[in-house]
């Protein structure tokens, strides 16, 4: 038998083992495929640059208010208007995020007032409001008085710049990325080592072994948060112009719910590989449909829905309002009320996989 034969026959039998490896590994499988899959239908389904609707605060009283509506519906597109009582209640919608601008005609001359913390929203919100101007604007009377200006003000970040938009976002995603990987290889890595039913046997209980475990990571995340907060605020001049008091409180919860989806994926797991398999699952819808790089309000219906499921989702919206806007307190609580949500389910679901663990 020549060399040649010899050696494709070794190369053979070594192929066909480590397809039958592979095949037999489900969790390798289903990430190289699952994850390129995930990713097709996220960017071709849910991913948009541009909002399709544009949100208006209207601050206006009967008269001026309906001359103004229905030119802003036919000129600008989709637009949900909002009527707004006065121009305090206005601006606490738009720090909320709850609309893209506001057009203030209660005062002469009128102004307009541009939500530019993100700068893709504020892009197109200036285009669409230039357009609406344009289209509105009266011919001018050489006889009469001329056109009376109106007043376009940028809130938030006047020069449209990204570095903020983007580094407040980080502040979401580093934390995520980084902790339920920790947390996910803790478990595992016990079970791997053989030590997991000694562990299980001690007088320690759930509650006791989670936050003995987690706590140590826990106390890292906090000081991760801190570091890029304080690398954006001194060395990046990102300006804080809200409460670090106020940031606390949702930054903990936020990383208490990144511990408890890695801890459930640690206990589900039988290997630390696959541990960390899992958390790709979840680290990329979780960066994509929140908002993180992408807009949230150009996104369709469904994705929107889902992305309300993520505690980055609400984190970030927090991180932004609260350090880029100075919002209030009722705003933080609102947000922070479906990140305790999830940290509570996945500790639930970590202990009933725990409890059912052999």
């Amino acid at each position: 038998m020549t060399a040649p034969v010899k050696t494709w026959r070794r190369m053979r039998a070594l192929l066909r083992k480590e397809t039958l490896q592979i095949l037999r590994d489900r969790a390798t499988l289903s990430m190289l495929l699952g994850i390129p899959l995930l990713q097709i239908v996220i960017f071709g389904f849910a991913i948009e640059l541009t909002p399709h609707t544009l949100s208006v605060s209207l601050v206006a009283d009967e008269n001026s208010g309906s001359l103004v509506s229905a030119p802003l519906a036919n000129l600008i597109g989709p637009v949900n208007i909002v009527r707004e009582s006065s121009i305090r209640t206005a601006e606490r919608s738009l720090a909320r995020g709850s609309t893209n601008l506001i057009i203030d005609v209660s005062h002469h001359p009128p102004a307009v007032f541009i939500d530019a913390s993100n700068p893709i929203e504020a892009t197109v919100s200036e285009l669409r409001m230039e357009q609406f101007l344009r289209a509105v604007e009266a011919p001018i009377d050489p006889q009469g008085d001329p056109p009376t200006p109106v007043r376009i003000e940028r809130l938030y970040n006047p020069h449209v710049k990204t570095q903020p938009y983007l580094l407040t976002g980080l502040l979401g995603a580093i934390p995520t990325m980084s902790l339920v990987m920790m947390s996910a290889l803790t478990v595992a890595r016990e079970r791997e080592r053989k030590t997991l039913q000694v562990l299980r046997a001690s007088p320690a209980r759930f509650f006791e072994t989670a936050c003995g475990k987690l706590l140590p990571y826990l106390i890292l995340g906090l000081i991760q948060c801190l570091l890029i907060i304080t690398v954006m605020r001194f060395t990046l001049q990102v300006e804080f112009k809200g409460s670090g008091l106020l940031l606390s409180g949702p930054t903990v919860m936020f990383a208490l719910a990144n511990l408890a989806v890695g801890f459930l994926f640690s206990c589900a797991a039988r290997q630390q590989l696959q541990a960390a398999q899992l958390t790709f699952f979840f680290f990329l819808p979780s960066s994509l449909l929140s908002g993180f790089m992408f807009p949230f309000k150009a996104m369709p219906i469904w994705a929107q829905h889902l992305g309300e499921v993520f505690p980055m989702t609400h984190y970030l919206r927090i991180t932004r309002a609260v350090m880029l806007k100075g919002v209030d307190a009722g705003f933080v609580a609102a947000e922070t009320l479906p990140i305790f949500a999830f940290a509570s389910m996945a500790l639930l679901g970590a202990y009933w996989t725990w409890s059912r663990d052999d």
